[in-house]
């Protein structure tokens, strides 16, 4: 695998085979748990405004727009965009084009969402523009809600490749992702190779850094941040060593 991924990675990644193997939310108990996760946890109430940091193709901003809530979703993906637009029902989802590591709601939101690990794609610096973006987004007590990988069930569980398959008209479509841990660096390197269904193949590579909770924790705090909770996934339980996810909440102060 190379050194690093390419500043430009999610331009190649994400295109749409990744969103339909990846993006696409075929559960619908799990998509209607997390529905109710950030209801609760977050203490949303409808009329609210939600800012979707990395909102991809829509698939948990249009069903929170369809729970009562005013959300804005951003995405550096013009397609992406283009398809959450396709599907959006009413006024009350906007969606942009633009970068989370410069975007700022205005007016400020109530909650910002940065879910799926949209997170920690980047080098410390940018990473944390993304969290200090996301503090300005917000208006005072207004909360963030971060998910992110549970590096620590990641590195325990490791496994160096996953093979997902994507079945339609077209035939079948495989992805497969082998990744290598990085220790030294702190950073979980992944190369992506997609065979098409008429044998084509491409490959790219990208690269995520590994934080564990209590860093999180710390680069929240970092950019004013408090009040930081932890969750091990939508059902609401406390994080541990085997929990799916690696979820915070955390509030910006009042005035």
């Amino acid at each position: 695998m190379p050194d690093a991924a390419p500043a430009d990675w999610w331009q190649t990644v994400y295109n749409d085979i990744v969103a339909d193997l990846l993006l696409v939310r075929k559960d619908g108990d799990e998509l209607r748990a997390t529905i109710r996760f950030l209801l609760d946890a977050a203490d949303l109430s409808p009329g609210d405004r939600v800012l979707d940091q990395g909102c991809g193709i829509g698939s948990l901003s249009l069903p929170l727009a369809r729970a009562g809530l005013r959300v804005i979703g951003i995405d550096q993906a013009e397609t992406y965009i283009a398809r959450a637009n396709a599907q959006r029902e009413s006024a009350s989802c906007e969606y942009y084009v633009a970068d989370a590591l410069s975007y700022r709601a205005n007016p400020p939101v109530d909650v910002v969402l940065n879910w799926n690990t949209s997170f920690g794609n980047a080098d410390e610096a940018r990473n944390r523009e993304m969290l200090l973006r996301a503090f300005e987004s917000l208006r005072p007590e207004g909360r963030i809600v971060l998910d992110y990988q549970h590096v620590a069930r990641v590195m325990h569980q490791f496994r160096g490749a996953f093979v997902q398959r994507l079945l339609d008209d077209r035939g079948e479509t495989l992805l497969l992702r082998e990744s290598e841990l990085d220790l030294a660096e702190g950073s979980l390197r992944q190369r992506w190779t997609i065979v098409l269904p008429e044998g084509r193949t491409s490959v790219r590579h990208t690269a995520i850094r590994l934080y564990l909770p209590h860093d999180l924790a710390a680069m929240l705090t970092g950019v004013g941040f408090t009040e930081v909770r932890f969750f091990g996934g939508v059902r609401g339980e406390a994080l541990a060593i085997d929990s799916p996810r690696c979820i915070l909440i955390a509030r910006r102060p009042g005035p």
